[in-house]
C-alpha cells in the first residue's frame, strides 16, 4: 500500500467518524447517523477482505474470451 493511500484513508476514515460524532453528539440525527455508520462498515469491510478486490481488472480489458 502506497503511502498517499494510507494518508488518504486515515483522512476518510477520521472525516466519518467525525461526521457520526457530529450526528450523534452535536445535533441528534439517527437516521444521518446509521447513513455513515454503514458506509463506514462497509468501507471497513471491504478493505480487510483482499478477495473483493479486482487486481487484474483494468479499463478496457475484456475477463474472459468468447
Amino acid at each position: 500500500m502506497k503511502v498517499g493511500s494510507m494518508i488518504g484513508n486515515i483522512i476518510l476514515y477520521g472525516f466519518l467518524l467525525w461526521l457520526l460524532y457530529d450526528s450523534l453528539i452535536t445535533e441528534w440525527d439517527p437516521w444521518f447517523a446509521f447513513v455513515v455508520g454503514f458506509l463506514t462498515f462497509v468501507a471497513v469491510v471491504i478493505q480487510l477482505m483482499p478477495r473483493l478486490h479486482a487486481p487484474k481488472v483494468s479499463p478496457g480489458e475484456y475477463p474472459f474470451e468468447d
